[in-house]
């Protein structure tokens, strides 16, 4: 008589031999804690519990909680793949990245209020702004004025952010995305532009 066949196993579990699930979950673990409570208020073994594992495992795969923050925040931070086309549609291109629904758990923004005062953290952050979104930004502006126009940018990114997720207020937290996208599009289009 054959043998039944076998049932599928179950995907791997964090901590149960596979080094990328751990990984993945104590990253999701660590973007859902760091946006709650910022860097200074989270510590190793809470994001080692969101993902049941033992918190040495922070250390041996990120090196340190640092080590976790800056790679759980890494690509928040970033404007790369949104520089790739045509120069007259970048600000459509970056207010649509802008509005688009996020995942639960995890909010850039608020990683950022809640963790820029922090003396290691602080730099971090500040170092993925000024290296992953203003200088890449800038040398694709080009010309006399592109540093500052970046900074614009950056500021009109940040705090259409801070006042939809952190202030709340209803036209943007509640407001038609479409909408939104086109009127920030605009403002962002003509500083791109210098004009």
């Amino acid at each position: 008589m054959p043998a039944p066949p076998a049932a599928p196993a179950d995907p791997p579990r964090p901590g149960e031999g596979s080094r990328e699930v751990t990984r993945r979950a104590l990253l999701r673990g660590a973007r859902r804690l760091f946006s709650e409570r910022g860097y200074d208020h989270v510590g190793v073994r809470e994001i080692a519990a969101t993902a049941d594992v033992n918190a040495a495992l922070i250390n041996r795969y990120f090196g340190s909680k640092l080590g976790l923050f800056q790679e759980a925040v890494a690509e928040s931070f970033t404007v790369g793949n949104l520089l790739v086309g045509d120069r007259a549609t970048l600000g459509d291109r970056l207010a649509r990245y802008l509005v688009r629904p996020r995942p639960g758990g995890f909010d850039p923004t608020l990683v950022l209020l809640r963790s820029a005062a922090s003396p290691e953290a602080g730099g971090v952050l500040r170092a993925a702004l000024a290296d992953d979104v203003a200088a890449p930004l800038a040398a694709w502006l080009g010309g006399a004025d592109a540093r500052e126009r970046a900074g614009l940018v950056a500021a009109v990114l940040f705090g259409f952010a801070l006042g939809r997720d952190v202030a709340a207020v209803p036209a943007l937290a509640d407001g038609d995305r479409a909408a939104l996208a086109g009127h920030l599009g605009a403002v962002l289009q003509r500083l791109i532009d210098g004009a």
